[in-house]
């Protein structure tokens, strides 16, 4: 049980959910019995009480089903261990072992004159290793069948609970029992073949009889293998419940080697083997291999290490791994992609230990690892662990060098990115410079029309509900809002990080937006004495915070974002946007007008100030000089600075982000 924790963790997770399913299952199960004990004798139902009795019985029994199993692997480790520790002494197997049975297997064959005896020992050996092989294979297969027993035992628990039911809990009583007393066989088979094969080791096959040869304990061994495989088919024949396994996992061994050797023969279309005998020859041939290879082998582990330089191999290491990687290189060759498990196997690791992935096989894969480059022809990949480097090219032929650095070994980015995911599901900071940037850091098409706003909130997750877009420019959109205020929203890929007061937005495609707070609006107020009384209650009504009384209201710098009251004593108050202007110096209020929006307040002295008088655009001249008159003025103290725009970035420059210690 520990290996299959160990192996498949998801069983042991997954069990409290077996358990919840089999009590739902005992609960329906005795609800219908109860329910058919309305008919009487008709239904031949069990009695209520007893069947309350024996369902409250198995709903606790459900609860200990594991502690229960594996009271029974105690039981049965008993014989199993008893076997396990038989110590042998010169007839111990080991590995080691079958290059002498072999050469024992070769002496004798070159012994022997008649063609016909060669053969039939290369036959033997051959058929003798292959059924040894299978024979472990299907230990392995009867191990899994316990464990998935022990794994699903609720679901057995639950068919106790009543009469109608119980069959399919004494079944699998019956197979538990089976299934571990064939554990036990397993151990006794394999060591007796063992036993046998170091026997042989020792006298060539003779007994003590005087008889014996070669030939007779190669067809002894052979069929002691074989009735060791149909072993449970033998248990099923007297009445127990086995389960009956083995032939698929030979098949998938018989198919390798079909495949092995389609390859090793010059005559044969390598293709043929995935693909069927109406193969070409030639370079077709390899391409059809490389394809086949890359489909079949999981991760692409082999042709991986074929292109890797460092880090660790992901398939098979010895003969078989060498073997797999030289093949793996042909298909690397020949068109082969890696699958994003195994660019995932180099570029999610430290760079010290990670390998390196380059040339064709990197530009034709990292679309596997980096979907949103998919779409772009890729040229001079570089793929090493945190970092991969490569030149892009969009359908507009424009080019583009971009950078990705892994999310956590890299800080983020000070220029223009975007935050892309991979296929692991990592996040890496995507930067490009180059005139194709646009292509990778895309500006959506908006026309603000209303019924975009499903669109909008798709592609911005956080947008408020009912907000519309329109495209101004590239990096430049225009949010407006369901009560009407429009504000701007520039992309970091496109523009710096703005002063003005600003939210970042992110789009689903990882780009930042610097969405800029709505501007401030005032009423429209009237011009000239006549609207004094309207202009006074429109502010009043616009700005309930200001309780200081205003005479008149100036509004000429409304389109700027500022506004001037007057006040009795010929004082004055200026009133900034927020939005648009930074905080003055001195002395300052801020006041919030009913929409909620901000506007600093800076109050003006009343002041007289000496102003030319002009005609026709002309100054008007008095005794030699220009004619003036005393004008009431307001002087105020400080003046706020406006919010500049945001600057456009260099699309020619990328800096890399600093390396997370």
């Amino acid at each position: 049980m520990t290996t299959m924790e160990e192996y498949f963790p998801f069983l042991a997770k997954a069990f409290n959910i077996m358990q919840y399913t089999a009590w739902a299952l005992l609960f329906l199960i005795t609800v219908w019995q109860l329910f058919r004990s309305f008919g009487g004798p008709i239904t031949e139902s069990e009695h209520p009480l007893q069947l309350i009795v024996r369902s409250s019985i198995f709903a606790v029994l459900i609860s200990f089903a594991k502690p229960i199993f594996e009271i029974t692997l105690d039981i049965a480790r008993a014989p199993y261990t008893a076997l396990m520790d038989i110590q042998m002494t010169g007839e111990d197997f080991t590995f080691a072992g079958i290059e002498s049975v072999l050469m024992n297997g070769i002496t004798t064959m070159v012994s022997i004159a008649a063609v016909v005896g060669q053969i039939l020992l290369i036959i033997l050996l051959i058929s003798l290793g292959w059924n040894y092989f299978k024979l472990l294979l299907e230990t392995v297969e009867r191990y899994i069948v316990v464990g998935v027993l022990c794994y699903t035992s609720p679901l057995a628990y639950c068919m106790g609970g009543s009469k109608a039911t119980e069959q399919v809990f004494k079944s699998w009583c019956r197979m538990v029992g089976s299934q571990l007393l064939l554990l036990v066989m397993n151990v006794w088979f394999l060591r007796g073949f063992s036993s046998s094969v170091g026997q042989f080791l020792g006298d060539g096959g003779a007994l003590s009889s005087g008889q014996g040869n070669i030939f007779l304990w190669m067809f002894c061994a052979l069929a002691f293998l074989k009735t060791a495989q149909k072993f449970d088919s033998y248990l099923a024949s007297i009445g127990m419940n086995v389960a009956q396994t083995g032939s698929s996992m030979g098949m998938e061994i018989m198919m390798a080697a079909r495949v092995l050797s389609g390859i090793s023969s010059p005559a044969k279309n390598a293709g043929s083997v995935f693909q069927g005998a109406g193969g070409i020859a030639g370079s077709s041939a390899a391409s059809s291999f490389a394809a086949g290879f890359a489909s079949k082998f999981k991760g692409n582990s082999y042709v991986r290490d074929a292109v890797v330089n460092g880090g660790s191999r992901m398939g098979a290491g010895g003969g078989l791994g060498f073997v797999a990687r030289t093949f793996g290189g042909i298909a690397a060759r020949n068109g082969a992609v890696l699958t994003g498990e195994s660019i995932s196997s180099v570029a999610s690791r430290a760079s010290s230990v990670s390998g390196t992935i380059a040339g064709d096989i990197a530009d034709r894969s990292l679309g596997n690892y980096i979907p949103s480059l998919s779409s772009h022809k890729l040229s001079g990949t570089q793929i090493t662990g945190g970092h991969i480097s490569t030149t892009a090219v969009g359908s507009d032929g424009k080019s583009a060098a971009v950078d990705l650095y892994q999310a956590a070994q890299f800080e983020k980015p000070q220029g223009p990115h975007s935050l892309v995911t991979a296929s692991d599901g990592s996040q890496w900071y995507q930067m490009a410079s180059g005139e194709g940037r646009s292509t990778l850091f895309h500006t959506p098409e908006f026309t603000g029309d209303i019924s975009e706003a499903a669109q909008a909130a798709s592609l911005f997750p956080g947008i408020s509900e009912g907000t519309t877009l329109r495209t101004v420019s590239e990096g430049t959109l225009e949010a407006t809002s369901e009560t009407g205020e429009s504000t701007m929203w520039y992309n970091s890929a496109f523009y710096g990080e703005p002063e003005a007061p600003h939210t970042t937005m992110m789009d689903t495609n990882g780009m930042e937006w610097y969405a800029m707070e709505p501007h401030g609006s005032m009423p429209s107020f009237e011009s000239g004495e006549a609207a004094a009384s309207y202009n006074q209650a429109a502010f009043q009504d616009f700005m309930p915070g200001y309780e200081q009384q205003v005479v008149s209201v100036d509004s000429s710098g409304r389109a700027d974002g500022h506004f001037e009251v007057r006040h009795n004593d010929g004082s004055g108050t200026m009133f900034y946007d927020t939005a648009q202007y930074a905080a003055p110096r001195g002395d300052y209020q801020v006041f919030e007008d009913k929409g909620g929006h901000q506007w600093y307040a800076i109050h003006g002295e009343a002041s007289v100030e000496r102003k030319p008088v002009y005609e026709n655009g002309k100054p008007v001249y008095e005794d030699g000089s220009v004619k003036s008159v005393n004008v009431e003025s307001v002087k105020y103290r400080s003046t706020p600075n406006r919010y500049q725009a945001p600057e456009r970035v260099n699309d020619q420059q990328t800096k890399p982000p600093r390396k997370k210690n």
